[in-house]
């Protein structure tokens, strides 16, 4: 479990950080980036939504939406079958689905709500485009989508040595491509999602990524002590992270909000 060393509750995502906060409680920021994503949602506290988290991981979100929202019922849907198991023993009242998130077992409009915390960028493409028409499917008209990621901040060809950095990258997180923020605006347009908002929120995300130095310590020795080889891919991973995130003119971590309006064809 070496997602342990970033996250005691396994919130496997980066921190958001305000003015006044303290920078050094990484699992407070972890926390805030949840409350920060529920603000978004539209939700009452009173309200019986469906609501559906794209990658779930280990349920903490899910978790923490459930004291924010007890008359919502969440569902996550996830590809690691190990952290579903942990997401149900933590959270019993909750669904979580095994599948692939670009083509869920789920009736059309059927969730309130959506959100991918760190998720989407695991999607196929640059564009996201068949996770993007799968939550249009999966949401009801008016239904609220908010994504928290890492993108591109353009398409155009990165300059030497960034792009090098950039290839490593995706190969540790096993991603095949960040999406360049003005593509996924199109294609949710293409969707049928409109109010569509981004916000920049990388100096929001920065404390937390200063975590990561010492967090790379203790995979190394957790490593050195078990040859535990997902941990180094982890560690890797981290590292070429915090390697890109000087490079603001190519790199940032938005927030997109948007709504589902229009019903496509054959949905």
């Amino acid at each position: 479990m070496h997602y342990l060393f970033w996250s005691k509750k396994l919130n496997v995502h980066f921190g958001y950080w305000r003015w006044g906060d303290n920078p050094f409680d990484r699992e407070a920021m972890l926390q805030r980036m949840n409350c920060f994503v529920a603000s978004l949602l539209g939700l009452s506290a009173s309200q019986t939504a469906q609501v559906l988290d794209i990658g779930c991981g280990f349920g903490a979100t899910i978790g923490q939406f459930q004291a924010l929202f007890p008359a919502a019922h969440f569902t996550g849907v996830g590809w690691d079958a190990s952290q579903l198991e942990a997401a149900k023993m933590a959270c019993p009242k909750a669904d979580f689905v095994l599948t692939d998130f670009q083509a869920m077992p789920f009736v059309a409009s059927r969730f309130d709500a959506a959100f991918a915390i760190e998720s989407a960028c695991f999607a196929e493409g640059e564009s996201k485009e068949k996770l993007l028409a799968e939550a249009a499917r999966v949401l009801r008209p008016g239904g609220v989508l908010v994504m928290v990621d890492g993108f591109r901040k353009h398409g155009r060809a990165l300059p030497y040595p960034i792009a090098g950095l950039y290839r490593r990258s995706l190969r540790a997180w096993g991603m095949s491509a960040l999406s360049p923020i003005g593509e996924m605006e199109a294609a949710l347009l293409r969707n049928g999602f409109s109010e569509i908002e981004r916000r920049d929120i990388s100096w929001n995300l920065a404390p937390s990524l200063l975590h990561i130095p010492w967090v790379a310590v203790r995979l190394l020795a957790h490593f050195f002590r078990s040859k535990d080889r997902e941990s180094l891919r982890y560690l890797q991973a981290l590292l070429l992270t915090l390697a890109l995130s000087p490079f603001k003119r190519h790199f940032g971590y938005y927030v997109v909000t948007c709504r589902k309006t229009t019903v496509k064809s054959g949905n």
